[in-house]
């Protein structure tokens, strides 16, 4: 089961087919990735008993976390013990609904880009060095077209959502691989830095567990929502630029699965994609309620059959999750995946995206770069359309967001790709295994770069989160359920698009 997907890169149609399928087979075919004697336990009720770790022992098994807003516990046993027979006796103990096994959770890959010059300056009569990618370049385009602009900033129209509110007082978790928290674009907007990684279960030689990122992905999905504007920034600016950043990492580098002679530790990792396990996803949820998240954003996907015992538990466990997270006030945005699978069949589900009380999104392109699969292709205007990747059906009952396509542009130039930060990992250090206190990995297989181009849903649910911030701000009193239904009411659909965008200045006059 592959949690957290990133886009793969297309050549040719029939290597574009190839890859799809080859990301789909394992989910359809029930091949998931089960981490041996490990457990997830759903109590009724969303209660867990008060023996619960007395019971777990009895079971010949022990209790490693505790979810008590959510009701799950999470649960190891010996190699030594049964994983069938463990599983029967915990399921057959007081007020316990389901056990389903806990999964190692493993990203595919994304096309990135990195700046050319990561330390660039464009100087314009003077204007500021401080946010140029916005103010100065096109590359601020997906910013700008939910709604990132006004308030006098240079960049985008003078008027617009950010006259009426930037997102101060909001709390947006990003549920990810961590963030950098020494990026500047990242820094004056964090204020928890927590991981839920626990190497004794699943660990990794490519990064430490600590909540700095060390893959990229999570610190170019939070810049998205809420890089900071202003002086002693970054060069970006997010959708919600003074909202508040939680930062609860889920996910960690892994070594890939290459051998060979010559293969070394630091190829493999280099080569790596960030993993977790399905229990910490579901206690990063329970952490962000916790720590008083108005927004959580999943740049997370996994697609489950239903047709099974587990995949039936999953959808049950996930759909008890979010929907107690909505009803602490919370609104959660997942991204729908980026496999090209159609959801119509109702045997298959992507979750967190399909789960109860969750908004899908989908990605849209860049007008300015109409989307061109032609290799070599360069940027020409045209119609906003659904980016080629997005899994689809009508069961999704998703938004757009933009996300990006082909083709990619330079460092400064119109692009159809999305800019976004990226990471530098531990400080201090240069790229590398965290073997000492000398090295760590950073940016996906960059190195260490403050800056990329990526494409992907990933990109598009942590937009749509940053609107979803600018509208709690400016109504405080605003539920979820009105806060979502606001963004549906006001997007626009188009021939070319036929899932409706979020407008963040429409949705902002919402009743």
């Amino acid at each position: 089961m592959s949690i957290y997907r990133r886009i793969f890169t297309p050549h040719l149609a029939a290597g574009k087919l190839l890859l799809a399928l080859l990301t789909i087979t394992p989910f359809l075919s029930g091949q998931t990735n089960i981490l041996p004697h490990h457990y997830i336990v759903v109590y009724r009720n969303a209660a867990i008993p008060a023996d619960a770790e007395a019971r777990i022992h009895i079971a010949g098994a022990s209790l490693i976390q505790r979810s008590e807003h959510l009701g799950i516990a999470s649960v190891r046993t010996s190699p030594l013990e049964s994983d069938d027979e463990t599983m029967r006796r915990l399921a057959a103990q007081p007020n316990v609904e389901y056990v389903i096994h806990d999964r190692i959770v493993t990203a595919s890959l994304l096309r990135t880009q990195p700046i050319l010059h990561p330390t660039f300056s464009v100087v314009v009569n003077a204007t500021p060095t401080y946010d140029s990618y916005y103010t100065n370049t096109p590359q601020g385009w997906a910013v700008r077209q939910v709604g990132g602009y006004g308030n006098n900033i240079p960049g985008g129209p003078a008027s617009g959502p950010w006259t009426t509110t930037m997102g101060k007082g909001v709390r947006i978790a990003i549920l990810d691989s961590g963030v950098d928290a020494t990026h500047p674009d990242i820094s004056p907007n964090l204020a928890l830095n927590l991981s839920e990684i626990n190497q004794t279960d699943l660990p990794s030689a490519c990064d430490d567990g600590s909540p700095q990122d060390q893959q990229g992905h999570g610190t170019w999905t939070a810049s998205l929502a809420a890089a900071a504007q202003g002086p002693g920034t970054g060069q970006l600016i997010g959708v919600a630029p003074a909202a508040t950043l939680l930062n609860i990492k889920v996910l960690q580098r892994m070594p890939a699965a290459i051998t060979g002679d010559g293969v070394t530790l630091a190829a493999t990792c280099a080569t790596g994609e960030a993993s977790g396990l399905l229990s910490w996803v579901i206690q990063g949820i329970e952490d962000a309620v916790t720590n008083h998240a108005d927004i959580i954003s999943l740049s997370l996907g996994a697609i489950i059959d239903l047709s099974t015992g587990d995949g039936a538990g999953i959808k049950s466990a996930f759909d008890s999750v979010t929907y107690a997270a909505t009803q602490s006030g919370a609104v959660l945005i997942a991204a729908a995946g980026n496999d090209g699978y159609d959801l119509s069949n109702p045997r298959y589900l992507e979750i967190p995206a399909q789960s109860r009380s969750v908004l899908a999104i989908v990605s849209s392109t860049n007008p300015a770069c109409a989307e061109n699969l032609t290799p070599g292709a360069t940027c020409t205007p045209g119609p906003t359309a659904l980016a080629y990747y997005n899994n689809y059906g009508a069961p999704l009952n998703a938004l757009a967001a933009p996300g990006g396509s082909y083709p990619e542009g330079t460092d400064l130039a119109v692009s159809g790709w999305v800019r976004g930060a990226c990471s530098s990992g531990k400080p201090s250090t240069v790229d590398g295994p965290p073997t000492d206190a000398t090295h760590s990995f950073g940016c996906f297989n960059l190195g260490h770069t403050a800056y990329v181009q990526a494409m992907g849903t990933s990109a598009a649910a942590p937009l749509a989160a940053g609107v979803a911030a600018l509208l709690r701000a400016a109504h405080p009193t605003w539920d979820p359920a009105h806060i979502v239904e606001a963004m549906r009411s006001t997007s626009v659909s188009s021939p070319t698009l036929p899932i409706p965008q979020i407008n963040a200045s429409a949705a902002l006059l919402a009743p």
